[in-house]
């Protein structure tokens, strides 16, 4: 059996940790998780560790354990749940988790992997304390996942041997996202309102690049602490019949958005504090639905993202390119549609959900 861990796996930003719970290992997978019994329910056993002062052993039977205080009780509550199972691997996900968890998998005699995944690659390795404990778990450890190549060699420089990391992107289900309607001069942003998106510069970048085009229409999805002083931008330069922010929205109306856009935009940048991103999901999504992408040279970005070739890439912080970009494929609808057919190609060859679980399981010797 296998075990996977994580904070959540109901956030909508991180669609990656169901897909892992549902490739890696199909219906041989348990689940440990710091939310709570209301959490949607996942397809196997699921440890919650989010009710003080009892946990939830078993989401079927809801069997109790009293005195576990988040992951500060004893180990051998949660070490038990992986022995009752027959866990013979566990990954976590996020370093800041898998630090946490390692005595309980080391307590299980289990074979242990954690999988980065951006700000735990970026700004968490800033503190010096955070860079101990790292150090600590590259050593127990038998194995860490990384998106990209960018942040697999930020974790090299702080002490991860080399030959224990594997790039593995977070991918997407080629099946679910169908060639775009790709209507002209429809755009689509899909991200956080957070400093690493920069969602100010794309929709800066887009309103003087649309000026000159009634039709041209910018719908962004997502929501976050820079969200208001966006919705003012827009209420203030009179851009409603442009722009419309939609704020937090399911999966399902990101993919509906996507069969009606031909462009995607996103500006990611690293954040003063440190935080990067890792490999955007969204961006990969937008890639298969054959929508030309105008994106940021950021992280592991031009892994995925070749330009001229898939999309448009830009330098962070620089507003006037983006602008440039997106004005060039508003008026070129033939590049268009040539960046998104080479993209889809790419993207749905490369970076499958089902290519990097196949990844993780031959690392963690998992029979499929």
């Amino acid at each position: 059996m296998f075990a996977l861990a994580s904070a959540t796996f109901s956030e909508n930003s991180q669609t990656f940790v169901r897909q892992h719970g549902k490739l890696i290992a199909p219906n041989r997978t348990v689940f440990v998780s710091l939310e709570t019994p209301k959490a949607p329910q996942l397809p196997g056993p699921h440890l919650y560790l989010g009710e003080k002062p009892a946990v939830i052993i078993d989401a079927t039977s809801r069997r109790t354990v009293s005195g576990l205080n988040q992951l500060r009780g004893p180990n051998h509550i949660i070490a038990g749940f992986l022995r009752e199972h027959g866990v013979t691997a566990m990954m976590a996900e996020f370093g800041g988790l898998g630090y946490k968890l390692l005595p309980a998998a080391r307590k299980a005699d289990c074979r242990y992997f954690v999988h980065f995944h951006g700000y735990d690659a970026s700004k968490e390795i800033r503190k010096p304390k955070t860079v101990r404990r790292y150090q600590k778990l590259f050593k127990q450890a038998e194995g860490f996942f990384a998106p990209s190549r960018f942040l697999a060699n930020k974790l090299i420089e702080i002490g991860c041997p080399e030959d224990l990391i594997t790039i593995t992107p977070c991918g997407i289900e080629p099946d679910a996202f169908q060639l775009s309607d790709r209507i002209p001069q429809r755009c689509l942003a899909v991200g956080r309102f957070v400093e690493k998106k920069a969602p100010h510069i794309t929709i800066s970048a887009f309103a003087s690049a649309a000026k000159d085009w009634p039709n041209a229409h910018l719908d962004f999805i997502g929501d976050g602490p820079l969200f208001e002083d966006c919705k003012g931008y827009v209420a203030e330069h009179a851009l409603s019949d442009k722009i419309t922010l939609h704020g937090a929205a399911s999966h399902q109306k990101v993919q509906g958005l996507m069969q009606k856009a031909s462009c995607f935009l996103q500006h990611s940048v690293t954040a003063a504090d440190g935080d990067i991103e890792g490999l955007p999901v969204a961006i990969l999504e937008a890639m298969s639905s054959g929508l030309a992408v105008v994106t940021t040279r950021h992280s592991g970005i031009p892994e995925a993202v070749e330009d001229g070739k898939h999309g448009i890439l830009v330098d962070e912080h620089d507003a006037a390119a983006m602008e440039t970009a997106i004005r060039t494929l508003l008026e070129n609808q033939q590049t268009v549609e040539q960046l998104g057919d080479q993209a889809r190609v790419h993207v749905n060859a490369n970076f499958s959900a089902a290519r990097s679980a196949a990844i993780i399981r031959k690392k963690m010797s998992l029979h499929p």
